[in-house]
């Protein structure tokens, strides 16, 4: 056995903080990436939607350009 010191007796505190840290770290990423994946679906059928919705609508007219009325200088 060991002779006794800090670390055996009480623990190493950066391991504890150090594993804590990580954990969080590891939940915030699991976090982000469900969210992302979210978001990626929400577009991706909103996309769809939105493609349907404009193949049933009729192609719009062409806009016809109106023409100017030439004024002429009165005499």
């Amino acid at each position: 056995m060991a002779p006794p010191n800090k670390d055996n007796l009480f623990g190493a505190k950066k391991q504890a903080s150090q594993a804590k840290a990580s954990g969080l770290d590891s939940t915030v990423k699991e976090i982000l990436a469900s969210e992302q994946m979210i978001r990626e679906r929400k577009t991706a059928r909103l996309r769809e939607l939105r493609l349907e919705k404009e193949a049933l609508q009729p192609p719009p007219e062409p806009k016809t350009k109106t023409k100017r009325k030439v004024v002429k200088p009165s005499e």
